[in-house]
């Protein structure tokens, strides 16, 4: 029983020791293969088809291997890629654009006295272009070309060519080859093996694809030609990738590169960081000249504001320092975002330098309260959340002076209101018996915030029966949609107030009557006295009249007498 016991034990043991030693091959002729344990390949292969690296193993490679193009490596998360030796890709498309400050600096070694170098571009350059090449003191316009032939000395003699570029266009030299006469080769150079300054090497495709959603170390090792997206977690370190840019890091995930060359990328950024994936970016190399070190780059940015229709001006945003005005929608939001320009918010440039976007918001919202408004700097997160501070209008308490009042006479009453919000306002209330508009005194008040105010106020009906004042404040219309955030919609009640008719006029008291007649007998009173002097003033206006009409006769008479005297006179001369 024991010896078949050992026995057992030891064909487990057996086989697993064999599960443990098995070799996973690489791919060749478009073939799948899985990693499902710890491996190590150290020998120099060629792959040709799809390898996955399975969650919970690791492969380490630390010897060269040449990849052929469109294959891919997939890194599972929970698993992990462990680079020191080569990723290599066969076939890359690369091409270096040069521009008018651009200089190469070339060296074919001893080959001929004379010969001739053939630069291939990626286009047929446009007739209308201005591209023209200089070697020494020979000069061959490039316009209407796809490839230029130029004279020059191959006796080992550096070989410097400028370039004179106006033209809309980005163009790319591909490769450049040394023609002699001699009996060596015509060596070729690529364009990833060009010595320049001011030019910027340009990978159009990459050979095969890197796909790491677990874990990826590279240290002192070489990647060539990959593209590569990092969705977990990438550390290279003192290692160099050639035309394997731009590095995708995904949003979540985080990269270190320390002490490496990153050259040629297929984009003007060595590493794109997707909104808020982590970056540590330390002594290295990158490709230089307008191509950036790396950019962090938002997916979009939209903004939520807790008011519609708020005016949004945005300056400095993004790459291009932009500046827009805009309106928040009648949701309150808003997208900043547009071009992809506008949503790389910080960079490191072609020579080291770190940026970051400068752009602020400033939001205002008009109303016929006042205007509010905030400034911040703009969020640098693909959304955010933003809002302006606003009033909160609450009509606290309506406290009448009575509870009964006659119909058409005024009653008194004080309305309490407060303002509990983030902003001053200036405010309309209004009053209403029910649904109805009522009448009352108007009530407009100024509120601080956490201010409280006691507003007196007189109210009539014109109905009789029991009433109840409510009053509210008057929302403007670009706060309808919102209004349950700046007052209370239902504002406030007083007590209920029993509103009368009074008696009619001829139960009037005696009071009122005798005031009349005291008013009608003081009138009567003083009609005759003004009668009275009119007679008095007429009865003199008549004796005067007749006295003057006594005195007109006396004299008549008194004139006749004379004047018969005076004719009988005349006669007794004769």
């Amino acid at each position: 029983m024991r010896t078949a016991l050992s026995f057992t034990l030891l064909l487990i043991l057996t086989s697993m020791s064999t599960l443990a030693g098995v070799h996973a091959d690489a791919p060749s002729d478009g073939s799948t293969v899985i990693i499902t344990a710890d491996e190590t390949w150290n020998e120099t292969m060629t792959m040709d088809g799809n390898l996955i690296v399975s969650s919970g193993s690791t492969l380490t490679i630390t010897s060269d291997v040449t990849i052929g193009t469109d294959s891919t490596i997939l890194v599972e998360q929970g698993a992990t890629l462990k680079l020191t030796g080569s990723l290599l890709g066969e076939e890359l498309d690369s091409g270096l654009a040069v521009f008018n400050s651009t200089q190469l600096n070339l060296n074919f070694g001893d080959l001929a006295e004379s010969g001739q170098l053939r630069i291939d571009f990626d286009q047929m350059i446009s007739t209308s272009a201005v591209f023209n090449m200089t070697i020494g003191d020979q000069t061959v316009d490039a316009a209407g070309k796809d490839h230029i032939f130029i004279d020059v000395s191959l006796n080992g003699s550096n070989l410097i060519a400028d370039f004179h570029i106006y033209y809309a266009f980005e163009i790319q030299i591909i490769s450049i080859q040394a023609l002699h006469s001699g009996s060596g080769a015509s060596p070729t150079l690529s364009a990833s093996q060009l010595n320049h300054t001011d030019g910027s090497l340009i990978w159009n495709s990459a050979s095969f694809t890197l796909n790491i959603q677990g874990m990826l170390n590279v240290n002192s090792a070489t990647i060539y030609g990959a593209n590569i997206s990092c969705n977990d977690e990438c550390e290279i370190q003192s290692s160099i990738l050639t035309g394997s840019a731009p590095i995708n890091v995904e949003d979540g995930a985080s990269i270190v590169v320390n002490s490496s060359s990153i050259l040629g990328s297929r984009t003007d950024e060595d590493i794109i960081v997707h909104d808020l994936a982590e970056i540590t970016y330390t002594d290295n190399q990158g490709t230089g000249g307008y191509t950036d070190g790396w950019i962090r780059l938002l997916s979009q940015r939209q903004i939520q504001t807790n008011a519609p229709k708020i005016t949004v001006n945005h300056p400095g945003i993004g790459y291009a320092n932009t500046e827009l005005n805009n309106h928040t929608d009648s949701n309150g939001l808003i997208d900043i975002g547009g071009s992809e320009w506008k949503r790389i918010v910080e960079w490191v440039d072609g020579n080291g330098i770190y940026h970051s976007e400068e752009g602020e918001l400033t939001l205002t919202l008009s109303t016929a309260w006042g205007d509010f408004s905030t400034t911040i700097p703009a969020p640098q997160t693909p959304t955010a959340v933003v809002n302006i501070p606003l009033p909160y209008i609450e009509v606290v308490s309506i406290d009448a002076e009575d509870t009964t009042a006659e119909v058409n006479k005024k009653i008194g009453a004080m309305v309490t209101v407060r303002n509990t919000g983030d902003a001053a306002a200036t405010v309309n209330i209004w009053c209403y018996v029910g649904d109805n508009l009522t009448e009352t005194t108007a009530l407009t008040t100024t509120l601080m915030p956490a201010e409280e105010k006691v507003l007196p106020v007189s109210w009539w009906a014109n109905t009789d029966g029991a009433q109840i004042l409510n009053c509210r404040t008057l929302i403007p219309n670009v706060l309808q949609s919102i209004a349950s955030n700046v007052t209370n919609v239902e504002g406030g009640n007083s007590q209920e107030v029993g509103w009368y008719i009074g008696e009619e006029t001829e139960d009037k008291p005696y009071v009122v009557y005798a005031i009349l007649v005291v008013i009608i007998v003081l009138a009567s009173t003083l009609f005759a006295r003004n009668a009275n002097k009119k007679i008095e003033a007429s009865d003199v206006e008549e004796h005067f009249e007749e006295e003057q009409q006594e005195e007109d006769t006396e004299e008549l008479e008194d004139s006749t007498v004379w004047k018969v005297v005076d004719e009988s006179n005349e006669e007794d001369e004769d």
